[in-house]
């Protein structure tokens, strides 16, 4: 395990350990399934959530960021890594990534008005194609550009958009800095592994993640009778949303379909049917 330097896998595991159990300890010491803390997105609550965000979400997603720039092949443009070569955590192409991203993001928020989560999907595709450092900081940009300009309302409610909205993108991108090591590790860096099962493996352990992190924020923003509600309609009652399926039922179709879009567009910029064995063993 490296010990180099001031932050080093070591301090961001204790970080983030540390993280979740202030936040485990907040969490039932204020108990939001309980009546002491108010109506859905009371102060209380708010400052609940920002626990989660900025004592546990922003060192889980340094961690993930820290552990794939360790690996100089994965921050390089696709096809272009020659072994030995030092890429930069923020050169060029991961900039112009974060940009295309944070724009694509933030226009994707139209969508969420029609319960379709085509930023899930948007995201996704960057944590294929760019893995979890370019996701983490165009998710960043473009999510506070959509909650301000395009759709103030979504998640964080018209009464709390401003107190919650680094809150909410902290909590989101910290899951797209992990789905991109995840990403990476398990399908980009797969050998002569199935595709298939490592595509599945990838997606269940970023969806864990993903819809985790966000069923927590409902328990946290609402009272329990109103998390009840909001829960069922998401997540298990057919025809109770938008759309026939349930939200977040859909949303796991989307970061399907926006990872093997990202896969794709490398496969493309890399002028191959994927990565050599030698890229894939670096």
């Amino acid at each position: 395990m490296d010990k180099k330097g001031f932050y080093n896998e070591k301090t961001g595991i204790i970080l983030t350990v540390v993280g979740f159990v202030i936040f485990a300890i907040a969490f039932l010491a204020m108990n939001p399934l309980g009546t002491g803390m108010g109506p859905s997105e009371s102060p209380s609550r708010v400052a609940l959530l920002n626990i989660m965000a900025f004592v546990f979400c922003a060192p889980w997603g340094a961690y993930w960021m820290y552990r794939f720039a360790k690996n100089p092949k994965w921050l390089a443009m696709p096809g272009r890594f020659i072994k030995g070569m030092k890429v930069k955590v923020f050169s060029p192409y991961a900039l112009v990534g974060m940009a295309i991203i944070g724009a694509l993001f933030a226009a994707a928020g139209f969508g969420d008005l029609g319960g379709l989560d085509v930023q899930a999907m948007v995201i996704s595709a960057s944590a294929a194609l760019f893995g979890g450092i370019v996701s983490f900081f165009g998710l960043f940009v473009g999510q506070i550009i959509a909650r301000v300009f395009i759709n103030p309302v979504w998640s964080g409610g018209s009464s709390t958009s401003v107190a919650t909205l680094i809150a909410y993108t902290l909590i989101d991108a910290s899951i797209w800095a992990y789905a991109g090591w995840i990403y990476f590790k398990f399908v980009l860096s797969r050998g002569d592994k199935p595709f298939l099962g490592r595509f599945l493996l990838a997606l269940i352990l970023t969806e864990l993640v993903h819809q985790t992190w966000w069923f927590t924020t409902y328990w946290i923003m609402n009272t329990r009778e109103a998390a009840m509600v909001n829960v069922a309609a998401d997540w298990v009652v057919l025809g109770a949303g938008n759309l026939f399926f349930p939200y977040w039922w859909l949303s796991f179709g989307f970061v399907a379909v926006g990872f093997l879009a990202g896969e794709g567009a490398r496969k493309v910029i890399s002028g191959s049917r994927g990565e050599s064995k030698e890229e894939a063993e670096a």
